[in-house]
């Protein structure tokens, strides 16, 4: 049965617009925990092979669907050495979703959203997106044999859009920002018949019980021992959402003893979530004139909003919005120290930890998980310095060689 995620009343309402007419939070499909509890322990307790297609009993799939999977999940939990050391935090740790086959953690919606399209006789799909998301339905419509059409906004990092175009998707720039390219593929879908595959649970509630995977394998690498703090960063809101269900899930099946506290990070040049969480509201409004370099969480319109913040609240935790120069530093310092690169949005969520360190939320000793959603392999740019001083050696002059050394060693 469809439910609302916070006010829990049945969902009666059209399939391609899942919003509460009551409190207008986004809509679920919850696992029935009673029904065979010792069941469902021993799935998460023994893990999956067969990436996050060994938890399909928390997803609301047809039995016998054949999945459209690349082997997506499974993905580490880095436990930082040199990073955490530097910024003085002894248990921080890194869900690395880089690794997944598209480079992010869409991969895990887009296999379930492509599953069930695939069940459905789909054979057109289409979404807006500035980057992962488009990347990741790409790349599983190419795996199922789908035609893809992206509506991307003409600001959007080209390295995300080669990458798109490598996996065969028909590009089409929406002249405006990237709400404006989703709500185009959502009005297209009763024209040409394609899915819309917006990866929000007000259009896929379904598929984005992919995203709860992420808790199942955090808490598994920690020996069910739960963190103290997760940290997701949020464009639409739906990531904090789902990984907290899925860690309620298990706390409810008795395998963690407490909940973590859920931090949502932003841009601070477009945090519309941290902005209604700092005056206390229970929804969102548009956020204008945004600008950052985390383009994939660049959303002006957060659309789990309302869940988003409930999710927030009810785990303890809070909104934190960050500066760029300070999102770039703990880009940089995490290539340098872990040799993970993070993009933009997902080296967001260490530059929160170091924040909510530094002001004391956080202890020495407090076991922070920080969600890296996506890889920074595109967004390579930014670690260009086209001025940086890179000294030049003539073949066979080994005094200008170690000239040359030493200018690295100062």
């Amino acid at each position: 049965m469809m439910q609302c995620t916070v006010c829990h009343k049945p969902y009666i309402g059209p399939k391609n617009h899942y919003v509460c007419t009551y409190c207008g939070a986004s809509i679920e499909s919850p696992v029935d925990l009673k029904k065979d509890p010792d069941h469902l322990r021993d799935v998460l307790r023994k893990g999956s092979e067969d990436g996050i297609w060994g938890y399909r009993d928390f997803f609301t799939v047809p039995e016998d669907a054949q999945p459209v999977t690349m082997g997506e999940g499974n993905t580490p939990l880095i436990h930082t050495d040199r990073l955490g050391a530097f910024y003085g935090m002894k248990n921080l740790y890194l869900k690395n979703e880089t690794l997944n086959p598209s480079g992010t953690y869409k991969d895990r919606f887009a296999t379930v959203a492509m599953t069930l399209a695939k069940e459905d006789g789909i054979k057109q799909v289409a979404i807006g997106s500035a980057g992962n998301a488009a990347a990741a339905v790409a790349a599983y419509a190419a795996k199922a044999d789908m035609e893809c059409f992206i509506m991307l906004p003409p600001g959007a990092v080209k390295e995300r859009a080669w990458q798109n175009m490598a996996y065969g998707g028909h590009f089409i720039y929406g002249l405006g920002g990237v709400n404006d390219c989703v709500k185009m593929a959502e009005d297209g879908e009763a024209i040409f018949g394609w899915k819309n595959m917006c990866t929000t649970m007000m259009n896929n509630p379904l598929a984005c019980d992919g995203y709860k995977t992420i808790a199942y394998e955090a808490a598994r690498s920690m020996k069910f021992e739960a963190p103290d703090y997760v940290i997701c960063p949020v464009g639409g809101g739906i990531v904090v959402s789902k990984v907290y269900k899925g860690y309620e899930e298990m706390y409810e099946l008795g395998m963690i003893d407490h909940l973590p506290k859920m931090i949502a990070v932003q841009a601070a040049g477009c945090a519309p979530l941290v902005k209604a969480y700092d005056e206390g509201k229970k929804a969102t409004e548009k956020w204008e004139n945004g600008d950052t370099i985390a383009f994939a969480i660049f959303d002006p319109v957060t659309f789990e909003g309302v869940t988003a913040l409930d999710t927030v609240r009810r785990s303890g935790g809070r909104a934190v919005a960050i500066p760029d120069d300070k999102i770039l530093d703990a880009m940089r310092a995490c290539a340098k120290m872990e040799a993970v690169i993070p993009e933009p949005a997902s080296a967001a969520t260490i530059a929160a930890a170091v924040k909510l360190h530094e002001d004391g939320v956080i202890g020495d000793n407090d076991r922070v998980v920080c969600v890296l959603t996506g890889s920074g392999l595109r967004d390579l740019k930014l670690f260009n310095n086209e001025n940086a001083d890179i000294p030049s050696v003539k073949p066979g002059d080994m005094d200008s060689l170690k000239q040359a050394v030493e200018h690295y060693q100062k």
